[in-house]
């Protein structure tokens, strides 16, 4: 994705630039065949015109872009995702930066890719922050193949880019809730898996069974179930893995992430079965809401507020130094035991 000017399209289209000016403003002095044939080349080159004389200038917005790619509702209805919202929020204005908010069902849609390539290319932001997408999201590739500054979360990058910061959960989260049942006397445990688009999903569903192996188990076929990452996937999934499974049930359930847990919590109380009594439940995040349960749900925890301040931080000394400490990083953990596990050593 080349960033293009005026100039160049006038040469492309072989007009003069005040031609493709009145193109662009819609003034009604053009040929109509001359119209259309600057237009054909704006298009197959990507131009959008810059929004102000400072931008053309070369000076900066000071303003990041956050791609938020879900739901306007799972914002408003999740705490956790608006908890990452408002810290990216926070440290930007901290360092005197705006944020340009966009939500973004998916980065599949054409329309959806047109519009953040068009945000990058008038000149609105100087970088873009980009949280929920999937590993394989092709346009932010042609972002960093073109030189442009992006954050992510929960996202890697095998060409690794110089302009990209990564932010992203520690790697063995799956091995630490494994380690923690075992060593708890569970035996019999069952995995929820969540979305395997998403990296952290996959590290989890990998370190969690590879952690399990190691220690001798298997984890059978009918106590392994997919999720997805929200409350209603963890219920439907835990509802119909365990009433197919009454006559043999596990005793302690591994979910990808804490809203799943919740998911499993309800389905629990449905089938009348105790929570860390008769099945424990583990997750993981840190959902603001863990403490608050019933039972208190134990979860691997994180600094969300660290977490989002140094991606913000170090976006911001790329794009005002040309340098970072560090392009991607994992943030560790901390395993929080409550009650919703059972020591079966007792």
């Amino acid at each position: 994705m080349k960033r293009i000017n005026s100039t160049e399209i006038a040469r492309l289209a072989g007009v003069s630039r005040s031609t493709v000016s009145r193109v662009i403003n819609n003034y009604p002095n053009v040929p109509e065949a001359t119209r259309e044939h600057v237009m054909r080349i704006i298009r197959e080159n990507h131009y959008y015109p810059q929004l102000s004389g400072k931008m053309l200038m070369g000076k900066r917005s000071r303003t990041i872009g956050l791609f938020w790619v879900t739901d306007c509702s799972s914002i408003a209805n999740d705490s956790l995702s608006s908890m990452y919202f408002m810290h990216i929020i926070d440290e930007a204005t901290f360092k005197n930066y705006m944020i340009l908010s966009c939500v973004v069902r998916n980065l599949t849609d054409p329309e959806n890719v047109q519009f953040v390539r068009r945000t990058f290319n008038e000149g609105r932001i100087d970088a873009g922050i980009f949280v929920g997408m999937d590993l394989n999201t092709p346009i932010i590739t042609e972002l960093l193949d073109a030189g442009e500054v992006v954050g992510t979360f929960d996202y890697t990058d095998p060409a690794h880019h110089p302009t990209l910061i990564s932010a992203n959960f520690e790697k063995n989260i799956g091995e630490k809730v494994a380690d923690c049942l075992y060593e708890l006397g569970h035996r019999k445990i069952a995995v929820i898996h969540g979305d395997m688009n998403k990296l952290t999903c996959i590290d989890r569903a990998e370190g969690t069974i590879a952690a399990l192996e190691k220690r001798g188990i298997t984890v059978p076929d009918k106590w392994t179930g997919y999720a997805g990452i929200t409350q209603n996937g963890g219920y439907e999934c835990a509802k119909a893995m365990l009433s197919a499974t009454l006559d043999d049930l596990p005793t302690a359930i591994c979910a990808s992430n804490d809203c799943v847990a919740f998911g499993v919590y309800q389905a629990l109380n449905e089938l009348g079965i105790g929570i860390g009594t008769d099945i424990s439940v583990i997750g993981a995040d840190g959902h603001p809401h863990n403490g608050f349960a019933y039972p208190a749900l134990t979860s691997v925890e994180f600094d969300f507020r660290e977490m989002f301040s140094t991606l913000v931080d170090r976006l911001i000394d790329l794009l005002e130094t040309g340098e970072t400490e560090q392009n991607e990083y994992y943030m560790e953990g901390t395993l929080v035991i409550r009650d919703s596990v059972r020591d079966l050593r007792l």
